[in-house]
């Protein structure tokens, strides 16, 4: 093991979980899971893989965390401080100046335009001792953004399509934040109190919800011309939380598909050119690949694809139907792809205008393409038949006696042979015996025995083959 990996390796035990989760993101991994979880999937990279970037963003980000550790020492932030983070430093020049954002870069959320900045980012400030703790905010909307909110469009639901948002994340991380809720959270606004839908992965005191965290949505209970009031209660265990408060509009997911439509279409001739790579021939390899088939059916909504599509990052031709990812994203957003589990924002969407022609041409029957060397396709097809004639071939595997018209009970034994096991292996077969001739047929030889009398304690008979 290389000295820079083992340097890594203690390097990652200073990192938080965003910074683990964002390595994760960047070579292209699973970033769900505990921090253990995600500890032992960066340093497996580091072991196996011992990527010089992997090693440069971990060297980089200690030393950011560093930075951050030194700053917070030599100031005290007041209560009202809006919170400082940096934003990068310069490796190569130590000397150079750290420049510094003055609020967190939360990430962007496909299903939330940010319409104007309400409230910005101010820090949760423990007030007193004790692990609960009570935060007050007020905040008082401007006639334009009165203005919104009273022309926005109300859903059958009743929810507003210009909303008064609620985000919280961590203060103290590098980079995008995600929405995080601090543990055992609960939000009033004007003294009513406001859902927060949250799930805990335990009943353990001080443990978070679960993420994704969704914006809070503050309008129900809001004055538009008066000052408004909103309190979070909060766990405090440690860790450094930020709020702040947007305008937003809801963006529901049929817009996302049609932007998709307009703006993420990859041209034919990229994804010819995608397809020809992968039937290309390796030289070391004896077995050139001549076709690849790729499935019409959606590995999530398990029916045919309309819109199909993929990430830029991802490798495979598969693609998944965009409409049902960006619904089941809409209820619960993962953002995963569903074939090879990459990381697969909104924003790295990209639509198959090959595979979309492929749908359009081909009848509806068809679940299955072959694309070809010379870069056309064709439709695959499953015969029905051949796979009722496995299962009625798989259940004549059963043992069965059946009787022929003359009367005499025939045992069939041919169930019994295989190539694969030993054919001298001895089998025993017991039968009641009647006044009927038996045959016992072995590898298509049928032999006949003479009938006897049965006994009146009804003896049974004991083959041996």
């Amino acid at each position: 093991m290389s000295t820079d990996v083992l340097e890594a390796t203690v390097m990652l035990e200073a990192l938080r979980v965003t910074e683990l989760r964002l390595l994760l993101s960047k070579m292209g991994k699973s970033k769900s899971g505990l921090k253990k979880d995600l500890m032992k999937r960066v340093v497996d990279l580091l072991h196996n893989e011992c990527n010089p970037e992997l090693l440069s963003a971990v060297g980089e980000l200690h030393k950011l965390r560093e930075v951050s550790k030194d700053a917070r020492r030599s100031s005290k932030p007041s209560p009202v401080e809006i919170i400082s983070m940096p934003a990068c430093v310069l490796p190569e020049n130590p000397q150079s100046p750290i420049f510094v954002c003055t609020e967190p870069q939360m990430i962007k959320l496909p299903f939330y335009q940010t319409l104007d900045t309400i409230l910005p980012p101010t820090p949760l400030v423990p007030m007193y001792e004790g692990a609960m703790q009570n935060s007050d905010f007020l905040f008082h909307l401007s006639a334009s953004q009165q203005a919104q909110i009273q022309n926005s469009k109300t859903s059958q639901s009743g929810l507003t399509s210009v909303q008064v948002v609620l985000r919280i994340c961590y203060s103290e991380s590098i980079g995008v934040e995600e929405d995080q809720y601090p543990p055992h959270i609960c939000v009033s606004v004007n003294h009513a109190n406001c859902p927060v839908e949250c799930t805990y992965s335990s009943n353990k005191l001080g443990t978070e919800p679960s993420r994704p965290c969704r914006p809070i949505d503050l309008t129900p209970n809001l004055y538009l011309t008066f000052t408004n009031r909103f309190s979070v209660l909060w766990g405090n265990f440690g860790k450094s939380y930020t709020v702040a408060v947007y305008l937003a509009r809801v963006v529901p997911s049929q817009d996302l598909l049609d932007q998709l439509r307009s703006t993420a279409v990859e041209q034919q001739e990229l994804c010819r050119q995608r397809v020809s790579e992968k039937l290309r021939s390796d030289p070391e390899n004896e077995i050139s690949t001549t076709g690849l088939q790729v499935s019409l059916i959606c590995p999530l909504a398990k029916m045919r694809m309309t819109v199909p599509c993929r990430a830029r990052g991802c490798a495979h031709l598969q693609c998944f139907d965009a409409s049902f990812y960006l619904q089941m994203n809409e209820r619960k957003p993962r953002w995963t792809c569903p074939v090879c589990h990459r990381y697969a924002p909104f924003d790295e969407l990209l639509i198959d205008s090959l595979l979309c022609g492929v749908l359009e041409s081909c009848g509806e029957d068809v679940e299955e393409i072959e694309y070809l060397s010379d870069s056309s396709w064709r439709a695959v097809r499953h015969d029905k038949s051949d796979k009722n004639k496995e299962t009625v071939q798989h259940q004549q595997i059963k043992h069965k006696v059946n009787c022929n018209p003359m009367g005499s009970v025939i045992v069939d034994l041919t169930q019994f042979s295989s190539d694969d096991e030993d054919f001298h292996k001895e089998e025993t077969v017991s039968t009641h015996l009647e006044d009927k001739s038996v045959h016992f047929r072995k590898c298509g030889i049928v032999k006949t025995t003479k009938p006897k009398k049965p006994k009146k304690t009804g003896p049974k008979l004991l083959t041996k083959l």
